[in-house]
């Protein structure tokens, strides 16, 4: 099997070391570099632009870890809570229809997602499950490029 699979693990462990490393506990660029050579067998440009995408973005790794983390926990929940009904689609449209937003405001709106999986006949959840709806409509009457797009092409994208 050998180290393969392992890669991407390595990467993201190395990356959360070298982020906190050159922030927090004075690790030189050279040093980080070498740790990348040392653990990652990389000597290429890819590691020297992650190692300066660090030093220009400290905590970048590290947020990027933990709100992956806290997504794979609300996806968790929402598969717990919904059972055979979860699409790992109609969750990644709630997810991504936030935006870029704090992972306590993704947490609520996912859980709100949820309730009204689990109650499509409660006030507001229409809009919820369907949140794209509103949207094109308002899109179409703005005369926007999408309003020219069939509405079953549109479904292609969204």
């Amino acid at each position: 099997m050998g180290l393969a699979p392992l890669l991407p693990q390595l990467w993201r462990a190395l990356r959360m070391i070298v982020d906190t490393g050159l922030h927090y506990k004075g690790l030189r660029r050279d040093d980080a570099l070498h740790m990348f050579r040392k653990y990652l067998w990389d000597d290429s440009d890819i590691a020297l632009k992650e190692v300066t995408r660090y030093q220009s973005v400290p905590g970048q790794a590290t947020s990027y870890m933990i709100g992956q983390m806290h997504i794979i926990k609300l996806r968790e929940y929402a598969k717990e809570k919904l059972g055979k009904a979860f699409n790992l689609k109609d969750f990644h449209l709630q997810l991504l229809y936030q935006g870029s937003a704090p992972l306590s405001f993704l947490e609520e709106s996912i859980k709100e997602y949820v309730d009204c999986a689990l109650n499509k006949n409660k006030d507001g959840c229409e809009e919820i499950l369907s949140p794209l709806t509103k949207d094109i409509q308002d899109i179409d009457s703005n005369n926007d490029y999408l309003g020219t797009v069939d509405l079953s092409e549109r479904q292609l994208y969204f």
